[in-house]
């Protein structure tokens, strides 16, 4: 595995955990929230994110607004938004849905905090992998003759230091999630 190979395999890891956290509601709202919710919009159609059929807007602290493009399909949105399991409850005011966004409890803030802890294992696990892969590609080429073991030592250094800066990366943002899920 190459370098190159090696940190866009990380980086994907960290964005898909960015992307994970960034779902999970904190004391802040913020249009993320919803904005990867599946809505089966068209029959015969594939289903698509709600950021690719509304526009959604942040109007209060505690308060979205969604405004489809095509008003035919606001129901099925509000019924996507519902089902989410994101505990919210849309209401239709006119061509757009309106989303109170409850205050969060300490035991609900608590529920996010494990999830977040378990979203940042898995991504620690598939680091790991990562990783494992990283470094048998290294020892496949040394066995074969196509470095010698002392750069073999040196690019298994290489690994361990970016799976190390990515570990710790990915320490910081649940850190980071945790601290503002916990502020009231």
């Amino acid at each position: 595995m190459k370098q190159q190979e090696l940190i866009n395999k990380l980086n994907q890891a960290v964005e898909r955990f960015v992307s994970q956290l960034s779902e999970m509601r904190t004391g802040v709202v913020s249009s993320a929230l919803i904005e990867n919710i599946i809505v089966l919009a068209y029959e015969g159609s594939n289903p698509m994110s709600l950021k690719e059929l509304a526009t959604i807007s942040v109007t209060s602290s505690n308060l979205l607004i969604v405004e489809p493009w095509d008003k035919t399909i606001i129901e099925k949105i509000a019924a996507a938004i519902k089902k989410s399991g994101k505990g919210l409850n849309p209401s239709i005011d006119g061509s757009s849905l309106k989303i109170p966004i409850p205050q969060l409890t300490e035991e609900t803030r608590r529920d996010y905090v494990k999830e977040a802890k378990k979203r940042l294992e898995e991504v620690k696990i598939l680091v790991r992998n990562i990783r494992h892969e990283a470094i048998k590609a290294v020892e496949e080429q040394e066995d074969e003759g196509v470095i010698g073991e002392d750069e073999m030592t040196r690019v298994k250094k290489e690994i361990e230091e970016k799976i190390k800066e990515t570990n710790q990366k990915l320490e910081e943002m649940f850190e980071a999630k945790e601290r503002e899920l916990m502020n009231l």
